[in-house]
């Protein structure tokens, strides 16, 4: 069934080990953005400089959570690392024809 194209299923695992993960990370800064936040805010009492952090109902950006720079990181770093690490050295064996 997948003889013209591969022989194994190594070219599945390495798209899904490169590719599938971001959308994962993304998923989770989605639903890391609409459940509150922290805010950094003075403590009460104490000089300029000491802060603590209290829980807000405000949601913080989908853009500004520390799951997307994850998933954009881990698309940037999947990507270089299949087409210039495994394509190269493996695509005469997994298009045999």
């Amino acid at each position: 069934m997948l003889a013209p194209f591969s022989e194994s299923f190594d070219m599945f695992i390495a798209l899904a080990f490169c590719y599938l993960p971001p959308f994962i990370w993304f998923y989770f800064g989605y639903k890391a953005s609409k459940s509150g936040s922290l805010v950094k805010k003075q403590k009460p009492g104490f000089p300029t400089g000491y802060y603590e952090y209290v829980e807000s109902d405000e949601n913080v950006s989908f853009w500004k959570t520390g799951q997307f720079y994850i998933g954009i990181l881990w698309l940037f770093l999947g990507t270089l690392f299949f087409w210039a690490f495994l394509w190269p050295d493996h695509s005469d064996v997994w298009f045999v024809k």
